[in-house]
C-alpha cells in the first residue's frame, strides 16, 4: 500500500492538511468530532506523525512570525496549613512563566478552591481557555483533584499529590540532598545531630526528609541517634523540651525561630548548638541551609509540559516519570567551620 500522507488524510476526511496537522498535534482550536475523525483515519491508514519534524517546524514558524503556540496553567492546590503560595513558590511560578514565554506559551496561575469550583469545573474552564497543559503544585497529598478531566491535558506535578505516583513529577531529590548535607556536617565535626520538623512539611514529600535522616543514622552513622521531633505545629516549648532531653550539637529544620528560642534559653548559636535550615529559601534570618532551587523546579515543570504537548501526550501516563533536582548547600553564620 502507498505510504499514508498528511494530504491523503486531509482528502479522506474532507478537511485541509493544516486542520489534520493541528488535530494530530492536539491543538485546542480543532473541534472534538473533527479530531476524532482525523485520528480514526490516521489509525486506519497507518499514518504516523513525525513528532521531531513537527517540533522543528513549530520552532521555525515561531522564529519567522513570533507565533503564539498555546496556553498553560499553574494550579496551586491549597491545604489547611497553606492557603496561598509561599514566597519561594512565587519565585517558582515566575521562573515557570518566563520559561513558558521563551517556548511560545502563556501561563496562567490559579488556585483550586474545591468549595467553589469542583475539579471537573476547573477542567472545563481551562479547556474553554485553550489550556493544553497544567502544572499542579501540591501543599500535601490530597484527593481534592479527584474528578479532574486528565484526558484533556498534559500535566505535571511539583511535589506529590498522592503517595501513589500518578502524574509526571518534578521534585527536589530530598533524600540525596539531605544525605549530602549530613556528610558535610559530619566532616565539620557535628556528631550529634537532631532533626525537628512539622508533620505537614514532611507529609507533603511522602516523609522523605525524616526517612533520609533516619536512614543516615542507621546506615552511615557518625551523627548520633537523636530521635526525630515531629510536631503538628512547632513551638518553643516542644522544641526546647526535646533539645533539653537529647542535647544535640546541631539542629536541622525549617523553623529558623529555633535560633531565637535557643539563645533566649541561654544556648549560644552556633557555639553551643548549630542550626541548619532545611529550606534556606524561606529563611527569616541569616543562616546556613539548603537552597531548594525553586526557579529550576518551575523551569523543569514547564519543559516537561511542553515536551508532552509536542508529543501529543494527554491524560495520566501509564509510566509516570520523575525529574529530580538537586538542592545546594549554603554556608551561614549558624554553623561553626569546625567543631572541637
Amino acid at each position: 500500500m502507498p505510504k499514508a500522507t498528511l494530504r491523503a488524510l486531509a482528502e479522506s476526511c474532507g478537511v485541509s492538511a493544516a486542520t489534520v496537522s493541528r488535530a494530530l498535534s492536539g491543538h485546542p482550536n480543532v473541534r472534538a468530532d473533527v479530531r476524532a475523525r482525523v485520528e480514526a483515519a490516521a489509525r486506519e491508514q497507518g499514518y504516523q506523525r513525525n513528532h521531531l519534524v513537527g517540533a522543528i517546524m513549530a520552532q521555525v514558524r515561531a522564529a519567522r512570525t513570533q507565533q503564539f503556540l498555546g496556553n498553560l496553567a499553574f494550579v496551586h492546590v491549597p491545604s489547611p496549613e497553606q492557603a496561598r503560595l509561599r514566597p519561594m513558590q512565587v519565585r517558582m511560578v515566575r521562573a515557570a512563566e518566563e520559561r513558558a514565554r521563551e517556548l511560545g506559551f502563556h501561563l496562567d496561575v490559579l488556585h483550586l478552591d474545591a468549595a467553589r469550583n469542583a475539579p471537573a469545573t476547573l477542567g472545563r474552564i481551562l479547556h474553554a481557555r485553550g489550556v493544553q497543559g497544567v502544572v499542579f503544585l501540591y501543599s500535601r497529598p490530597t484527593d481534592a483533584v479527584n474528578g479532574f478531566p486528565w484526558q484533556l491535558f498534559a500535566s505535571v506535578e511539583i511535589d506529590y499529590g498522592s503517595p501513589e505516583l500518578k502524574q509526571h513529577t518534578v521534585s527536589i531529590d530530598h533524600h540525596l540532598t539531605l544525605t549530602g548535607a549530613l556528610m558535610r556536617l559530619r566532616i565539620l565535626g557535628y556528631h550529634r545531630c537532631g532533626l525537628f520538623i512539622e508533620r505537614h512539611k514532611d507529609e507533603r514529600l511522602i516523609f522523605k526528609w525524616s526517612a533520609a535522616f533516619r536512614s543516615f543514622q542507621e546506615n552511615q552513622g557518625g551523627i548520633g541517634r537523636v530521635p526525630v521531633l515531629v510536631a503538628e505545629t512547632m513551638t518553643a516549648e516542644k522544641f526546647l523540651a526535646w533539645h533539653g532531653e537529647h542535647r544535640p550539637g546541631l539542629v536541622i529544620g525549617h523553623v529558623d525561630k529555633a535560633v531565637g528560642w535557643l539563645r533566649r534559653a541561654g544556648v549560644p548559636v552556633p557555639a553551643g548548638t548549630g542550626f541548619f535550615n532545611l529550606n534556606w529559601n524561606e529563611r527569616t534570618i541569616r543562616c546556613a541551609g539548603l537552597d531548594l532551587r525553586p526557579e529550576l523546579q518551575g523551569v523543569a515543570a514547564v519543559e516537561s509540559l511542553v515536551g508532552q504537548i509536542h508529543r501529543n501526550e494527554r491524560g495520566l501516563p501509564a509510566d509516570p516519570h520523575t525529574v529530580m533536582v538537586g538542592g545546594r548547600w549554603v554556608d551561614g553564620p549558624t554553623l561553626r567551620k569546625s567543631v572541637a
